[in-house]
């Protein structure tokens, strides 16, 4: 009875780290995501302001509605886009 041949667990050329990233083009393009994230981030309203319940009362008409739930998304886009991220 003959035993079969073992088959490789590793193969030294395929195991080859490869070097970080670390090119102008790669650094740039963190630099300005980091850049346009912190910008983003402090245009953020303060979150009391957002669940204030004494500044929430019955619209008048549906048009006052509207109008209202247009101006807070200008207003707080930031902090929704927060609470969706989550």
């Amino acid at each position: 009875m003959s035993t079969p041949p073992l088959l490789p667990v590793t193969n030294q050329q395929a195991v080859q780290s490869q070097p970080p990233i670390n090119t102008p083009a790669f650094h740039t393009f963190f630099s300005h995501l980091s850049t346009s994230i912190r910008d983003g981030l402090s245009q953020r309203r303060p979150w009391a302001e957002l669940v204030d319940r004494n500044s929430m009362a019955r619209p008048e008409s549906l048009t006052d509605a509207l109008s209202r739930i247009g101006k807070n998304l200008v207003y707080f886009k930031v902090n929704y886009v927060t609470v969706i991220q989550l």
